[in-house]
Formats: C-alpha cells, structure tokens, sequence
C-alpha cells in the first residue's frame, strides 16, 4: 500500500533547479514508510528537568508530559528556568517548579500501525506530531484529535530554534497519559473544586476551569458517555476523551504495564521503560558546581544546595549578586537595559538583548555585546548562545548517564541505543521516505542527532545538495549507520579534503598519510585525521606539529583537553577557519614548553652526547700516542740508529 507524504516539495530538495531525476522520483512513487512489524521498536534516550523524588523512586510513573534529549532538556532550563530577571519572585525557595535535577529516562517505543504506515501522521520516522502538556492537559488540539483517532503514540518534535546555539537540531517528546484532555486535579473555579492551583493555568482550563482526569463525574459522563470530539470545549473541560476506535474505552494512555518488557502498539502500549532509581537523576547543583562553592560569612563551609548558596554564597567581591533589568522592552520599545546589584547569589541571567528579542541569541544588539556584557552567574551557565559552551555543558551530562559509551566522543547519544533501533531509511526502493538518500548528497538520516532519524546531507557532491540551508552536515560517520548506502550514482565534486566531501568515504581524498601518525601537517591533514573521531589521533597529529616547532609537552591531559575541543563528530562549516583555530589552539596552548632544555631520548644513549663523547676519547688516546713517541719511542730510536753503519742508516731512511 502507497501512501503521500504531507511535505512541501522544498524540503524535499524538489525545485525549478533541481535534476530531473529527484522531482520525477518523489512525483512518481508515494512516499511510505516499512509495514510495521516488531522491528520497529526504538530505543531513545530522554530527559526531563524535574525535582527528585524521595530516594530517587518515582511517585508517579512519566504520561500526559513532556520529555527531550539532552540539548533540549538542557535549552528548557537555560530559557525557561534559571534566567532571572524573568525567573519571578526574588524570595522564592526553590528554582521554577521546583526544579533540582534531570531525570534520564531509556524508552522503548513502538508507535501503532495508525502511524507508522500512514507518513502524513509521522514527524520523523517511528514517531508522530508533538503536542504540549500542562499540568497533564494537552494543550494542542491537534494532538488531542490524534490520540482520539490514531490511539496512544509518542510524539516529536524537531527544534532549531535561536534559543541556544549548536551544530544540528534537538528534539522534544510528548508521551500520552489517561485522560490527557484533563488536568492531574480540578482547576478552579470549576464547580465544587477545591484542589489547590496548579503553578500555571492550563490554557484549555482558563477561565472556568477544569474537572480533574479522576473525578468520577468525568470519567462516566453522563451528557456524552462516549465523548470522542476535543472541538467541543466545553464538554472537554468536564468528560475524559475515549477512543474512536473503541468509544468505550477512556484515552487510558501509552505507558505499558510493567509486566510487558516491550511496546506492542496496541491501544494502552506504546512505551516502555525501567523504573528509576537515584542512579538516573542527576543533581544539578552537582552540574553546576554550586555543591562545591564557598558558603558563609567567612567560606568556611561547602554550600548545601542552590538555596542556601543564593542566601548565603561567599562573595565578597560582588560577582554574583547582580542582575539585569529591563525596561520598555519590546519590538517597539526603548529596550532601557540596567544592572542592578541583588542581595542574594544569582545562579544565572541573560541579557534581555539575547533572552526577549524576537531573534533572540541570533538578534544583531545581542551578538554585539561582549562576553562579560552578555551573561550573568556561574560559569557553567555561560555561553548559551555558543557552540562550545552548550557543547560542554551536553557532554557533561551525558557523561554522567552515559559513560565510557560516549567518553571523549563529543557524542551526546549511546550506540548500544542506536544500533537496538530500526533503520531510518525505507529499505523498499519502491516506497522511499524522509530518510531515503538521492545522488546529490541526501537527504540522509543519522541517529548520532538525538537518538532518532534526523535528516542531514553530504556536502560537496556532483550534483550538489539543492538546499543546504535547510539540514545540518551529517557526522563524518553516517555512512556505516545501519541502512545509510548511498546511490550508486553519488560521487563528490573533489577529492580534497577541503570539499568535505571525501571526508565520508567517497572515494578516496587527495592527502599524504591517513591518520594522527603519519597525514600531513596542513588543513588537509587536519580533516583526515578529524574523519577518524578520535582525540587520540588528534593528539598525535598535535604532537608532531608541537615537536616539528621546537615545543614540548609539559601538561599532556591538559594538552588533551585543548585538542578535544578543536574537534566534532560534524566536519566543520569553514575547514581553513577550522584549522586556523587549530593552530591558535597549539601555539597558544598553556600545556606546551616552546623553550625546552634538552634532554636526551629515553632509550637513545644520550644521542648527540654519545657523538660528543667518543671525540673526547679519539683525542685524549691521541694526544696519549703524540706524548708516547715523544718521550718514549723517538729517543730509543735515535739511540739505535747511532750504533749502525752510516750506509745502513742511509738505506733504512731512504727506504
């Protein structure tokens, strides 16, 4: 069975410019998806930003909200959490909703046939559209609407907004609950509700309120006992959604019982995963150093938490307890921006150039600013509208869940998860998808990008990819994901590395040597060495380059750590600007002596040394013979030479 796909042919790479062959396949096949079978349960790492739970066990199994991969848990607290000329009242105890950790949940989904055989449902593959949750209601209707008619899935939602700055998008979920169309309580002033109010008003429940998802009244609702349309709002603030397949049965949600180990995708299963324990929470006070900061009058003791820093931090220059404040600040505004100095320690603020302008990170007054004009509070916060900064931050908390699977890799994704999930692409050539590859470079999908089949492209190819703009470089090793074969048609444009191209295995690239030990000391070099994701090859390939300028190395993990972040799992957007940083990063290094004494090779002998010394020795056993014959032999000889005839003598010295 065919199916099309509901994508503007732009984002297919469909254009008046485009070859013929690429408009004539996606015009002539409908685009589908694999039937679905058991093989279409993935294995995705989430996030959530959320207080622990007594001991580190869940009250409450996670439905009816929302989850992320590590950038985008770590974008929901940079923006929406710790900012704090927004964060509200200055004398609140905790962060925003509590807030004190992240949660590492490892989900098995397996969306139903209702979506994954129907791509006009799918986002990516395996998933259908997102939709927002608050305080458990679906916010959107048009989540609401599929859940009636598709049953239980889990939803995503692709983000590469200028929030936060990086390489390639990031990801949020949206995992259905029973009853999703209700909150956890009654919302005032829905009649008869006395539940205490939710931290936020659910927009569906403003301004009467709502039935809370276990009220008796709502789950039986007597005026529409089988209530199957969210359009109607006003029965849906009072009456619990059922299924249209099943208009009996109440939206019981897509969590599995635990006695099931697998998502089936039937109606009521769609994930799963292990209960968590303190293992999978992440303490971020931990993060970002607050636990190990100086508390007290004095600073005598270690802080306790993120409340007893912002009370009592040591900080007797001031460097903490400032923050911005803003005012006429909107498109038409005056945009009045102050500092002003706080009594308490502040974990974290943003210039409101960067944090409430419409472009946000990328708005042109917040790119003018310098670093320290940019940014407030500790500096694992800072750079959020940097690469590196956000990078660092992502790595440390995959680190901490994920170990040595992703260990100086800069991955922010487990393998072990990649390689337990199905391929991205179709593997019928007669129903291509999103993820199936044309000859101009893409579109490709990699898992390296959030754990699930994210699009990207090969640069540099014959033909070009029609719109890079759209999709980010693929990882340099996307080519050895499961199901990426290219056309046989694909070939790159150059074969220098500068192209990129190469870089991937399309053939070979023009470079001597072919990794850290032995490829040239150039960009090219650079590149071929870089395709390998190894800091180990980088390092050797730093080495050389330290050793052929006179240098030493004197700090080798911190060496280690400079070369670390010269590197990414992605080529680089500009590789001569790549190398040049590269360079700057060697000659400017703190862990490098560029004046060493010298020192003999381990093993060598002394080398020039050893040279030096046997000439020593050559001319003391000379200037030993010369004083021989002087004083020794010479005077024998004379005296002989008087006892023979002076003929004799005559022959001898003739001789």
């Amino acid at each position: 069975q065919a199916y099309v796909i509901v994508v503007p042919l732009r984002r297919l790479g469909c254009g008046m410019t485009t070859s013929m062959w690429r408009c004539t396949t996606l015009l002539a096949l409908s685009i589908g998806v694999n039937a679905a079978s058991d093989s279409q349960v993935q294995t995705v790492d989430m996030y959530r930003a959320m207080q622990k739970p007594p001991d580190g066990k869940e009250t409450n199994r996670v439905s009816n909200n929302n989850l992320a991969d590590i950038l985008g848990v770590l974008r929901y607290v940079h923006q929406e959490i710790i900012v704090e000329h927004v964060a509200g009242n200055p004398e609140r105890e905790t962060r925003k909703y509590g807030i004190d950790s992240f949660a590492h949940y490892r989900m098995k989904v397996r969306n139903p046939d209702t979506i994954l055989k129907d791509p006009s449902k799918m986002a990516i593959p395996g998933f259908g559209g997102f939709g927002a949750f608050d305080f458990g209601v679906a916010t959107a209707m048009d989540l609401l609407q599929g859940l009636v008619a598709s049953g239980d899935y889990v939803g995503i939602s692709k983000q590469d907004s200028p929030q936060i700055n990086f390489t390639h998008p990031w990801y949020w979920f949206s995992v259905d609950g029973d009853c999703p169309n209700l909150p956890w309580t009654c919302v005032k002033p829905y009649p008869g509700c006395t539940a205490q109010a939710p931290p936020t008003m659910p927009q569906p429940c403003d301004p009467d309120g709502c039935a809370g998802k276990q009220d008796e009244a709502a789950r039986n609702c007597s005026s529409k006992p089988h209530f199957t349309d969210p359009s109607d709002t006003e029965t849906a603030r009072k009456c619990c959604l059922h299924y249209s397949s099943s208009p009996d049965k109440v939206i019981m949600g897509g969590l599995c019982d635990t006695s099931v180990s697998e998502p089936t995708g039937n109606l009521g299963c769609v994930y799963q995963y292990e209960e968590l324990s303190s293992k999978d929470f992440l303490n971020i006070d931990d993060l970002n150093g607050i636990n190990s900061m100086q508390c007290g009058s004095n600073g005598k003791r270690k802080c306790s938490g993120w409340k007893d820093w912002r009370d009592n931090c040591y900080d007797p220059e001031g460097k903490y307890k400032k923050r911005f404040h803003c005012e006429d600040c909107h498109d038409s505004g005056k945009w009045n921006v102050t500092t002003q100095v706080t009594g308490y320690c502040v974990e974290y603020d943003l210039h409101p150039f960067c944090q409430e302008t419409q472009n946000l990170c990328q708005d042109p007054k917040c790119m003018a600013l310098k670093p320290e004009e940019k940014e407030y509070g500790l500096p694992f916060w800072s750079g959020k509208c940097e690469v590196e900064g956000n990078r660092k931050r992502a790595e440390a908390v995959a680190t901490y869940f994920l170990g040595d699977s992703v260990k100086n890799s800069h991955w922010l994704v487990d393998k072990a998860a990649l390689d337990a999930s199905p391929v991205c692409a179709s593997t019928d050539i007669s129903v291509p998808n999103q993820c199936t590859p044309n000859p101009d470079g893409g579109p490709y999908c990699t898992r390296v990008f959030g754990g699930v089949c994210s699009t990207c492209y090969l640069p540099g190819t014959d033909p070009p990819y029609p719109d890079p703009s759209t999709q980010p470089m693929c990882p340099f090793g996307v080519l050895k994901e499961k199901g990426n074969t290219p056309p046989t048609e694909t070939k790159c444009a150059s074969n220098d590395p500068l192209k990129i191209c190469c870089l991937y295995g399309l053939g070979t690239c023009a470079v001597n040597g072919t990794d850290g030990s032995d490829a040239e000391l150039t960009a090219r070099g650079f590149l071929q060495t870089m395709r390998m994701m190894d800091n180990k090859e980088m390092v050797k390939f730093a080495t050389r380059i330290v050793s052929g300028r006179g240098g030493a190395i004197s700090n080798e993990n911190g060496f280690d750590e400079e070369i670390y972040a010269t590197w990414h799992y992605q080529p680089p957007n500009n590789p001569e600007e790549a190398w040049k940083i590269f360079e700057e990063t060697i000659n400017k290094s703190s862990s490098v002596d560029w004046h060493p004494s010298p020192k003999p090779k381990p093993g060598s002998g002394g080398g020039g040394g050893t040279v030096i010394t046997i000439l020593v020795v050559l001319l003391i056993l000379a200037g030993l013979g010369f004083a021989a014959y002087k004083f020794y032999i010479r005077p024998r000889q004379e005296a002989r030479q008087q006892l023979l005839p002076s003929d004799n003598r005559s022959v001898q010295m003739s001789g």
